[in-house]
């Protein structure tokens, strides 16, 4: 009979392993790809840093070539009329357009991954986002520039902006290219539905673990597997979700910002893995501590 409860909590062990681990996944997945997470992640962006990387790399082909040349225009229309390069470095890093441009990713991702949708984000906004701005970049960058230089400058960075901001994807545009079946498929695999069956089958899973083990406090050993199992399953995936992002942000031609959502997403899978991890060695600590207690008392 011993051997066949062993038998029993290992399986669901392993099983509540495996629960763990989706829900970890799924949970960050579509927290971190809501409008407002990837918002926050671009305005964590240091945007010129990156923004130097293309220009310094070889590989401006493609999608690459139209930011290039967004930051070539703003770059070469501030030398050529004796502007500093510190105003352009400020309107690219601004929180106003590292935002804009998180909001125009998230707004499609949230779409995609939980189904929300929201007004699309047009070359006109970006438009009067600069008109809204501009003097303000001037002001904290003590740049010395006449009305008629701003007034260039400006048209010739919305005229190089609009090519990609109104080519990025978003909710008509996904509702086109993505077969519907499939996109259901996307938004009920991270739906709340989903996340709540599975909460309560590893609350279920647990239970029954701790009723065949109970004595002498070997639940605490089973739990304290499965946290740890599942932290480290965690932790290893988060070395690999490079290639699931950079594969989700594809069809946007802002690559600038694609490393460094890597690295925000990545971080975050990476912390929920330790965390499952530390609460598992808080969990076999609990059970040397007990154990002592008891071997006192007997």
């Amino acid at each position: 009979m011993k051997t066949i409860k062993t038998l029993i909590a290992l399986v669901l062990s392993l099983l509540t392993i495996f629960a763990i681990y989706v829900i970890f996944i799924l949970g960050n997945i579509s927290s971190f790809f809501s409008t407002e997470n990837i918002q926050k992640a671009a305005s964590d962006i240091d945007v010129v840093h990156e923004m130097e990387k293309i220009q310094n790399s070889t590989a401006t082909a493609g999608k690459k070539a139209e930011v290039a040349d967004i930051i070539n225009t703003a770059y070469s229309e501030a030398e050529s009329h004796g502007i500093s390069k510190d105003l352009v470095d400020e309107m690219f890093n601004s929180k106003e357009v590292k935002e804009f441009l998180g909001k125009a990713v998230g707004n499609t991702t949230d779409y995609v991954v939980n189904g929300k949708e929201s007004k699309q984000i047009t070359s006109k906004d970006f438009d009067q986002l600069i008109d809204n701005n501009i003097d303000k970049w001037i002001k904290d960058t003590n740049t010395d520039i006449s009305d008629s230089k701003k007034e260039v400058l400006v048209i010739r960075i919305k005229n190089a902006s609009r090519g990609i901001i109104d080519n990025l994807p978003n909710a008509i545009t996904i509702d086109k290219t993505l077969d519907k079946n499939t996109l259901q498929q996307v938004r009920f695999i991270f739906s709340k539905e989903v996340k709540v069956s599975l909460v309560i089958i590893i609350a279920f899973m647990l239970t029954i673990i701790l009723f065949l083990k109970r004595k002498e406090n070997k639940w605490l050993i089973y739990l304290g597997s499965i946290a740890l199992v599942s932290g480290l399953l965690t932790i290893a995936t988060s070395f690999i979700m490079n290639d699931i992002v950079a594969l989700s942000l594809n069809n946007y031609n802002l690559s600038f910002m694609t490393n460094s959502f890597t690295t925000i997403f990545s971080h975050q899978i990476l912390i929920t893995g330790i965390i499952a991890t530390i609460l598992s060695i808080i969990l076999f600590v609990l059970y040397v501590i007990l154990n002592k207690k008891q071997l006192k008392t007997n």
